[in-house]
């Protein structure tokens, strides 16, 4: 049995409409070869351009005849759910994506079916390419710039366009970084790791937190000694709990004291104690309502917390649901559950068993995979306002500390007060507060001492800590590493297989090409080599590009393990100067390649001004052949 790869993009229908409503251009695509042919300046780039527009990427220069054009409808198909994007035709850059879960029929006729995405994903927002990575099964993958690889930038692998230089091997685009090409390559074979790139992330933070810690131990160890301080914790509590029984002692001999003395009690005194009293009263106050407070939050976090689990059960017993329906494909029911007996109509594969109600193709995945992705959305919106929750706590649970402290001096401020108005301040009392005074000041000193010291310690700790935990996190990298380059040599071995394959097989044009060694393709560096030469002539390298694209796509096909999602659109197939039959033997060898490998489902779209003659007109055809009287867009 030949297992299904994990990801697959297919476009099903590319609809173009124009500004008052008629449509410029509506065609049906299918899986395997897709052939868009017509003569030159007769629109075909255009539809490829539409293509990787209506598909996620970021282009604006459009011509005259597009921008007549309204709005782009892509329907496709992705891991089993369909569903329509649409975009509008501008000359704007990084426009938004409306998803319909559902074919273009469907969303015609549901208005309110539509959700619109940005271009760009932000925080408390989710971008278009989001939701498609979420269908493909994709990891989120981050660049050098700590910003989520987009579906445009995946697409540079997918499509094959004339405006790339041709030393160049993705498609061209400003501001590109070769760590990103890593990532992009990384994801689409198969081998990026989302743990991995997490566990890096983690190790580089880790060790710029370890060593702002040591600098800051550094500092405080530093500090205690030029201050003379001990630097025992035993010796300094021993210190402290002598000075508290010298307190004691005081405190003693001070309330002796006051029972002998006179009382006498003065009025500033009584309005001294009123004034304590409601600022005591205010205290308790806001003491009890920050408590208060900190209860119905900590409860909305405990709610939110068990929702979020909630949400994450549903999730995982609906990929269950949706794993066993796969396994058991449409395996229908001949017996009535209830009564055993046989059940009508069976055979029927266009309704239901039980309920006999016509069900469309595909729609319940569609429909598992539209709840599934709209139940992660909600869980990560949970756990962001949860995250804001527990910052909001633990901020109020230090103010309730300090609410807590703030009300002990109010006390005891009252308290001394109180004392202090019904007792004679003879010299002996005077003195002996004056000897407390002393001595609680000594208290705070050494409870300073002691607070630095705790400090220290919790700062080895924590050095200790982080130093462990980046040693596993570096080892575990480590691993991982070893698994992804096993990975990468074998997809790249495939790679470069079928890449060799098919420069073997052109025609006698480049000697370089008749008996290839190696063939290389270097992601981070943006290039393909054959035996470590990279220039040949104009055509020559338009066809060992090409190779090297193709060889990507028809690998993802043998490698299951490759997330490359079996979609590649082609505009280039002539460009630079490829003579007629050179590129007419390419799409024959493309052909027998896709007819190869029927027994996996896959898509390729190209377009081309010279199909070979077996070609034309066979079912790889798609629409019908354009010239400058009859183009692609009807406008």
């Amino acid at each position: 049995m030949i297992q299904e790869p994990n990801s697959y993009l297919f476009l099903k229908r590319l609809v173009v409409t124009k500004h008052l409503g008629g449509i410029a251009y509506d065609e049906e695509f299918h899986t395997g070869v897709n052939i868009i042919r017509g003569k030159n300046s007769s629109g075909k780039s255009t539809i490829s351009n539409l293509i990787y527009y209506a598909l996620g990427g970021d282009y604006n220069s459009w011509n005259g005849e597009s921008l007549r054009c309204h709005e782009v409808f892509a329907q496709v198909e992705i891991n089993g759910a369909t569903l329509t994007l649409k975009r509008q035709i501008t000359t704007s850059i990084r426009q938004p994506m409306s998803i319909f879960w559902g074919n273009y029929e469907e969303s015609r006729k549901d208005a309110s079916g539509w959700k619109t995405f940005g271009y760009n994903q932000y925080d408390e927002r989710v971008s278009f390419s989001n939701i498609l990575f979420n269908a493909l099964s994709f990891p989120e993958v981050r660049n050098e710039e700590d910003r989520n690889i987009n579906m445009s930038q995946v697409l540079r692998l997918l499509y094959v366009d004339q405006d790339s230089p041709t030393q160049k091997f993705f498609r061209f685009e400003n501001f590109d970084y070769p760590l990103t090409r890593q990532a992009i390559s990384e994801l689409l074979l198969g081998v990026y790791d989302d743990n991995l790139y997490s566990d890096r992330i983690d190790v580089k933070k880790k060790n710029k937190e370890k060593d702002e810690k040591e600098k800051e131990l550094k500092s405080q160890q530093q500090v205690l000694s030029n201050a003379g301080a001990a630097i025992n914790i035993a010796e300094l509590n021993n210190r402290i709990s002598g000075v508290n029984g010298e307190i004691a002692k005081v405190n003693q001999d001070l309330a002796e004291a006051r029972a002998a003395a006179k009382i006498r009690i003065a009025v500033n005194s009584r309005m001294n104690i009123e004034q304590l009293q409601t600022e005591l009263q205010e205290k308790k106050e806001a003491h009890t309502n920050l408590n208060e407070q900190i209860f119905e939050l900590d409860n909305d976090i405990v709610d939110s917390r068990q929702f979020i689990a909630m949400l994450e059960g549903r999730i995982g017993e609906l990929a269950k649901s949706m794993s066993v329906r796969r396994s058991l494909g449409q395996l229908s029911l001949t017996y009535c559950p209830e009564c055993l007996l046989p059940l009508d109509n069976h055979g029927i594969d266009t309704s239901c068993f039980l309920c006999k109600k016509e069900l469309p193709q595909d729609e319940a995945r569609t429909h598992a995979k539209r709840l599934k992705q709209e139940l992660e959305l909600q869980v990560k919106e949970s756990s962001m306002l949860l995250g804001r929750k527990e910052i909001t706590i633990a901020g109020m649970r230090s103010a309730l500390s300090e609410a807590k402290q703030a009300l002990v001096t109010a006390q005891r401020n009252l308290d001394n007060a109180i004392a202090t108005s019904q007792s004679s301040r003879d010299d002996l009392i005077d003195s002996l507060l004056i000897r407390k005074g002393g001595l609680e000041r000594q208290i705070d000193f050494l409870n300073a001492q002691l607070t630095g010291l705790n400090k220290l310690e919790a700062l080895r700790q924590e050095v200790l800590r982080l130093t462990t935990e980046i040693k596993a996190i570096t080892l575990r990298i480590g691993e991982k590493e070893a698994i992804q380059k096993r990975s990468i040599t074998d997809a790249m071995n495939q790679i470069e297989k079928i890449a060799i394959w098919l420069v073997q097989n052109d025609l006698d044009r480049q000697k370089e090409f008749k008996s290839p060694k190696r063939i290389k393709i270097d992601f981070l560096n943006d290039s393909i080599s054959l035996d470590e030469s990279f220039n040949f002539s104009a055509s020559s390298n338009v066809y060992l590009k090409n190779s090297g694209r193709f060889a990507i796509f028809f690998a993802s096909i043998v490698k299951q393990f490759m997330r490359f999602p079996r979609l590649i659109f082609c505009d280039n197939m002539e460009d630079k100067g490829m003579e007629k039959e050179r590129t007419q033997n390419f799409q024959k060898l493309i052909v027998r390649l896709s007819e190869q490998y029927k027994h996996v489902p896959h898509q390729i779209i190209f377009s081309t001004s010279m199909i070979a003659d077996e070609l034309e007109g066979s079912v790889y055809c798609v629409g019908r052949f354009y010239d400058q009287d009859h183009k692609t867009l009807d406008v």
